[in-house]
């Protein structure tokens, strides 16, 4: 499972140790300088900045750009829309679509910031186990008035960790049908669509007996959605708040130059 991308790797590294609420706000206020990056120099600010969070969790820089991998078809689209909606001076033109050198600089932003988002969350998934991630969260989203919405923190922090734990799970479910399939004799390069689904007809059933299966099983421990004693209880130590420490002046740094 520690193959997979979007999965927790278990160490004992110094980000590891962190309160998962240190990580889930720092990683907001990170989320919140990468959207308001404008120009290449905050870029290559915030690839340092995530290269600096990466190496206290011990993992190594390969592990975390596994995750941009199942992405590189949607970094390619968001690049390309951007490159021709962007008016500008164009260097190649077939009829009303044409790509300009702005549309090209604002196409590397965007894919840019996006692949920030997608780092950044790695190291926070990576480092943090579901459990643990869920109980964060719940505590966080518990200062909310969510029962004035009819849900509770405990629903929410739950939907978030099983949806989370669904990405690994899927890629791991979509890898083994790929290869069934090749071994009947599929041919995906010369009949593409019906390949396309042989693979998405038993994908579907597989995730849809896999939801089936969390559902039942949640079920029979008589899961309400109220508030439970936890196994684990959080505390906030020094290490945590020097980090958000750090973090805070980095953000207010960040602004204060761009002002």
């Amino acid at each position: 499972m520690n193959e997979l991308f979007f999965s927790y790797v278990p160490g004992r590294s110094f980000l590891h140790r962190l309160d998962p609420r240190t990580k889930l706000i720092s990683i907001m206020l990170l989320s919140i300088v990468v959207l308001r990056a404008s120009d290449l120099q905050d870029i290559v600010v915030l690839f340092g900045v995530f290269l600096v969070f990466s190496l206290p969790a011990d993992l190594g820089i390969r592990h975390h750009f596994k995750a941009l991998r199942p992405l590189l078809l949607f970094f390619l689209f968001i690049f390309l829309v951007q490159s021709m909606s962007s008016e500008g001076e164009y260097i190649f033109s077939m009829g009303m679509i044409g790509i300009s050198y702005e549309g090209i600089w604002k196409g590397v932003l965007v894919t840019s910031r996006f692949i920030l988002l997608v780092l950044f969350a790695s190291i926070l998934i990576s480092t943090t186990s579901p459990a643990f991630l869920s109980l964060g969260i719940e505590r966080m989203l518990r200062l909310l008035p969510l029962s004035l919405l009819g849900i509770s923190s405990h629903d929410l922090s739950i939907m978030m960790s099983i949806s989370m734990r669904f990405v690994p799970l899927l890629h791991m479910n979509f890898e083994q049908i790929v290869q069934a399939q090749v071994s009947r004799g599929m041919d995906l390069r010369r009949h593409p669509l019906k390949g396309v689904s042989s693979l998405m007809v038993p994908m579907v059933h597989s995730t849809l007996r896999m939801a089936e299966d969390i559902s039942m099983a949640m079920e029979s421990r008589c899961y309400q959605g109220i508030y439970r004693t936890s196994m684990f209880e959080l505390k906030m130590r020094k290490e945590d708040i020097f980090s958000l420490l750090i973090v805070v002046i980095f953000v207010i740094l960040f602004f204060h130059l761009q002002m």
